[in-house]
C-alpha cells in the first residue's frame, strides 16, 4: 500500500507557531498533502476538507490534526505503524487532566477527541454524509458497570465541539472501535495577547499536559443509577432468542444447559430516534 497523507488543518483562522514546526517536523520523509480550513466553524472546519482530501485518490489517511496540541516527534510515524482504521492520540481536554479519550468500564474506547487522529481512507466508505455534524448531543447515563450513551437532536446548535463524538460513534455502529496509539500528547491554550505595539509582544501561552485516565468515566459513575439499572429481571439467551426473566429461573435455565447469558457490554449506544 503506498502510504500518502491527508492533512486535515482545521483551523478557524489561526494557529500556534509551534504546533505549525511540529507538524511540519512529523511530516518530514513522509509524503502528504495539506487540506487547511480557514475560518469556517465547527463542524465544516472537519467536513469541507475532509471532503476535499476523499476526492483525491492519492490519498491512503487522513491525518486530523488541531492548530493547538503539542506533537512529540514521531508521531505520526507511531500512528502509521499502530496500521489500524483509526488511531488516535489521548491529550487532556481541561486543567483538571480530563482526558480527551472515552473509555468504557471494560477498557474499550467509546469515542475520542480529534486533536490527533489518523483514519484509513476506505473507513469513510463505511459512513455517510455528514461525516462531522454537530446537530447531535450525546448524554451518558450511569447503568452500574455498564453506560448508556443516549442521542437527542441538538435542534438549536448550541454547545461546543460534539462532532468529535457523533464521529467515533459513527465508527462503533460501523464495527471500527478507534485504537489508541501508547502517546499522551498535550495541548497549548492562549491565556492572552502579547502587547501591540511593543517589541516584546509574544503571547502568553499555557502547556496542559496532564492526563489522569478515566476521569470522565469515574464522574459518570458517581452519578445515580439510571431508572431501571437495578431491576431484578436479567437477559438470557435461549435457542429461540433472548428472554427477560427472574434471575431464579435464569440461574436455573443457564444450569440445565437450556439458556446462556450474553457477554457483558459495558456500552450502550441509543440513537435510534436520531439520525447520525
Amino acid at each position: 500500500m503506498n502510504i500518502k497523507i491527508g492533512v486535515i488543518l482545521p483551523s478557524r483562522g489561526l494557529m500556534f507557531s509551534e504546533t505549525a514546526d511540529e507538524i511540519l517536523q512529523n511530516l518530514k520523509d513522509i509524503p502528504h498533502k495539506f487540506f487547511f480550513s480557514h475560518g469556517n466553524p465547527i463542524p465544516d472546519c472537519f467536513e469541507l476538507p475532509t471532503e476535499r482530501a476523499l476526492k483525491d485518490k492519492t490519498i491512503s489517511h487522513l491525518f486530523f490534526i488541531e492548530d493547538d496540541m503539542i506533537l512529540p516527534p514521531n508521531t505520526l510515524k507511531t500512528l502509521l505503524m499502530e496500521d489500524a482504521n483509526a488511531v488516535a492520540c489521548d491529550y487532556p481536554i481541561n486543567q483538571k487532566g480530563r482526558g480527551s479519550v472515552f473509555y468504557d468500564s471494560g477498557g474499550k474506547v467509546v469515542f475520542c477527541g480529534t486533536g490527533c487522529l489518523l483514519v484509513k481512507r476506505d473507513v469513510f466508505k463505511a459512513l455517510k454524509k455528514p461525516y462531522f455534524t454537530d446537530r447531535v448531543r450525546w448524554t451518558i447515563f450511569n447503568y452500574g458497570e455498564s453506560i448508556k450513551l443516549v442521542a437527542s437532536d441538538n435542534v438549536t446548535g448550541d454547545g461546543y465541539g460534539l462532532h468529535d463524538i457523533t464521529f467515533c460513534i459513527k465508527l462503533w455502529n460501523a464495527g471500527i472501535i478507534v485504537k489508541v496509539a501508547p502517546l499522551k500528547l498535550g495541548q497549548r491554550k492562549l491565556i492572552s495577547l502579547g502587547k501591540a505595539g511593543s517589541n516584546n509582544g509574544a503571547h502568553v501561552i499555557q502547556e496542559w499536559r496532564r492526563i489522569v485516565k478515566n476521569l470522565r468515566l469515574k464522574e459518570v459513575l458517581k452519578q445515580p443509577t439510571a431508572l431501571g439499572a437495578k431491576s431484578k429481571l436479567v437477559v438470557v439467551d435461549t435457542p429461540t432468542g433472548a428472554i427477560t426473566t427472574s434471575r431464579s429461573h435464569a440461574d436455573n435455565l443457564v444450569k440445565q444447559k437450556l439458556a446462556t447469558y450474553p457477554a457483558k457490554r459495558f456500552t450502550i449506544i441509543d440513537d435510534l430516534d436520531v439520525t447520525i
